[in-house]
């Protein structure tokens, strides 16, 4: 009996240390798949740490990226303000333009209707000229007759229509 028992015994404790060591063994992979998992989750806590300051760095630049778009925004709509400012300003300087264009064609006809009459009024000045020239002469001429007539013996060659009385006394053209 007691040979049987401690057989018993014996094959107890075996089956105590293979499952001892069947559990080391496990708990073993256990322990090192623990470790790879800890190694892990410290990679993906590394990698969401990383991400964290990724996503807060991308709202900073989309808040930035923000502002600059209003401002740009701001900017156009001033830049077409402006535009609308020039477009009219543009507007009326052309309509001025048109004005001016008249106002020139208008002038232009003006001056050449005046250029015309000019022409006209020198023309007949010369001709008044010369016809007043010729009522001078024809004047003087016929004074010369009538004192030739007063006086038929008097020398009238010194006289001309030329001549200037000066301090009472007749002279001659320089």
């Amino acid at each position: 009996m007691v040979e049987k028992s401690r057989k018993e015994y014996l094959s107890q404790v075996q089956e105590t240390i293979k499952t001892e060591i069947l559990m080391g063994q496990t708990v073993n992979a256990l322990d090192s798949e623990v470790v790879e998992l800890r190694s892990k989750v410290i990679n993906l806590e590394a990698e969401t740490s990383s991400l964290r300051q990724l996503n807060s760095q991308l709202k900073e630049d989309l808040k930035s990226t923000k502002e600059e778009a209003t401002n740009e925004e701001k900017k156009l709509e001033e830049a077409v303000s402006e535009l609308s400012g020039v477009k009219i300003e543009l507007s009326e300087a052309k309509g001025q333009l048109k004005e001016a264009a008249s106002s020139i064609a208008s002038l232009t006809t003006e001056k050449n209707a005046a250029e015309t009459s000019k022409k006209e009024l020198e023309a007949e000045n010369a001709e008044l000229m010369s016809v007043g020239a010729d009522a001078l002469v024809d004047g003087f001429e016929l004074a010369l007759e009538q004192i030739r007539c007063v006086l038929p013996d008097l020398d009238l060659t010194q006289f001309s229509i030329y001549h200037e009385v000066v301090d009472g006394k007749l002279v001659p053209p320089p």
